[in-house]
């Protein structure tokens, strides 16, 4: 999906507009995503639906505020819901000022920002839908007016924090936050993601991004150009269309899961468990005696095999979860690596290759699904200078490997060997927990074994991977997620690419 600056995005906007569609409609279309949004952020903690309060500016963002207000209020998604206007009703675009009369005739409760004391239902908010101000903002935040004050009890409170369409206080065009800004743990953004949430660091204060479909026209050929891709719901989408009523489990693909050793069962088992998760027709787990008891009572899906099995049976290989550094491991490694089934190469598997180039040989659709330190082993650096510059990175190892590249972390990359680079908007701090590269790793084996090239399987991994994690750290928080939580929250990363519509 391209990335749209804000010019850009001003004249998708008002293209569609033109072409008959009114600015009114597109205002509605996008408050309706956004409720959907809180919609399931209270439904995963019920509580935050106590209070919502929300912040709107006096251009269109705070339209959307208005309508947003008055939708979650008509749908009762919250007990209590109060708007807090930034300016005078005589001051609204046109836009605006029709959404503000019709929540006013709702029987909304609008308070006109004046003073200080205006702000005081922030302090019990449980959810802050912040539509302060949008992709038109020039310049930062005066520090001094009660818009710097709002954004600074917000920050120091602690209610869910959803932004439309950008954090207000960024620059939709701009890598570096200005100040203040609100750090958002949702936004919901229209039609395609803006620079800002896709380069760090301001992307740290985007929180999930939902990339809402509102019915705007197909892009130009120029627009989006220079501002690059990102990988979003919209991708994904694409890739998985309903099956066929006649279909069957060997229409969907058989996964080989190569890993396992002592004291480390549960690696494999994690990936057995994505790849079921993500749509794999069979997966069996290819371990040593001593693991197969315990990935039968982890997976009781999956399947095991031990030594003599035929690679052939197989549509397509996971390799690397658990599997540990013996000789015999690094001979797994080295068979995987001369087949010709597409395969994804991770964990222990990175690290018995060594150097990148390792894979270069293989002559089927190959993925790396790195973190910064076994990135830096492939390339023989430090993670450190990895993470100096993970674009460069990524791109290198690609290149060398001549395979598909995930760099994990925050805003993961992919990588192809003509040296593109795409970011994955999805993923957060949280999933720095064991086990969940692992249930990545079967992700990806489950689209290869379905079909897809290494690009895709790729992008639809690490999207649905990242995603299934946010979902889980805004229902249990940020220290409390574990492998097995991002594994049972898949199927809700399927529906959000699903319904993630389309411009």
């Amino acid at each position: 999906m391209r990335v749209l600056g804000s010019e850009d995005a001003r004249a998708l906007d008002a293209r569609t507009i033109e072409a008959g569609t009114p600015g009114l409609v597109l205002m509605r279309r996008a408050a309706n995503a956004v409720v959907r949004e809180i919609a399931g952020v209270i439904a995963r903690r019920p509580a935050r639906g106590a209070r919502v309060v929300v912040l709107a500016g006096p251009g269109n963002n705070g339209g959307d505020g208005f309508e947003t207000a008055r939708l979650l209020q008509a749908a009762r998604v919250a007990s209590n819901v109060e708007t807090l206007l930034f300016g005078a009703p005589e001051h609204l675009s046109a836009d605006a000022r029709r959404t503000h009369q019709r929540l006013e005739q709702a029987g909304g409760v609008i308070r006109e920002v004046t003073k200080e004391g205006d702000l005081e239902p922030l302090r019990v908010a449980t959810v802050v839908v912040d539509a302060l101000f949008g992709t038109g903002l020039k310049r930062p935040i005066s520090p001094d007016g009660l818009p710097a004050r709002a954004v600074r009890l917000v920050a120091e409170g602690k209610a869910f924090v959803v932004s439309v369409d950008l954090p207000s206080g960024l620059s939709a065009d701009d890598a570096v936050p200005w100040t203040p800004a609100v750090r958002a743990d949702l936004t919901v953004t229209f039609g395609y993601p803006k620079p800002c949430h896709v380069t760090l660091p301001a992307a740290s204060l985007c929180g999930r991004i939902a990339v809402a479909g509102i019915g705007f026209l197909p892009l130009l050929e120029d627009e989006g150009r220079v501002t690059g891709e990102a990988v979003a719901a919209g991708d994904v989408a694409l890739l998985f269309p309903r099956r066929e009523a006649g279909a069957h489990k060997g229409s969907f693909g058989r996964l080989l899961v190569v890993g396992g050793s002592l004291g480390m069962a549960g690696a494999p088992a994690l990936a057995a468990r994505g790849a079921h998760r993500s749509g794999a027709g069979t997966v069996t787990v290819f371990a040593p005696e001593s693991v197969r008891a315990a990935v039968h009572m982890s997976s009781p899906e999956t399947m095991t095999v031990g030594e003599g099995v035929d690679f052939a049976r197989f549509d397509a290989l996971a390799v690397g979860p658990g599997l540990g550094a013996s000789a015999e491991a690094r001979a797994l490694v080295e068979r995987a690596a001369d087949s010709r089934l597409p395969a994804v190469f991770d964990a222990d598997a990175l690290n018995l290759a060594g150097d990148a180039a390792y894979f270069a040989r293989r002559p089927a659709p190959t993925v790396l699904t790195p973190h910064p330190g076994e990135a830096g082993r492939l390339l023989g650096i430090d993670a450190a200078r990895v993470n100096a510059d993970r674009e460069t990175a990524a791109r290198t190892i690609a290149a060398r490997a001549k395979a598909v590249v995930i760099l994990k972390g925050f805003r993961s990359l992919v990588a192809d060997p003509s040296g593109r680079v795409v970011p994955v908007l999805a993923g957060n701090p949280a999933m720095a927990s064991g086990g969940t590269g692992d249930v990545l790793t079967g992700v990806v084996g489950a689209c290869l074994a379905r079909g897809f090239d290494a690009w895709d399987a790729a992008c639809a991994a690490a999207w649905l991977h990242g995603t299934a994690g946010d979902f889980v750290r805004e229902e249990k928080g940020e220290e409390s997620l574990t492998a097995s939580d991002v594994v049972e929250a898949l199927p809700e990363a399927f529906f959000a690419a699903r319904e993630s519509g389309g411009g």
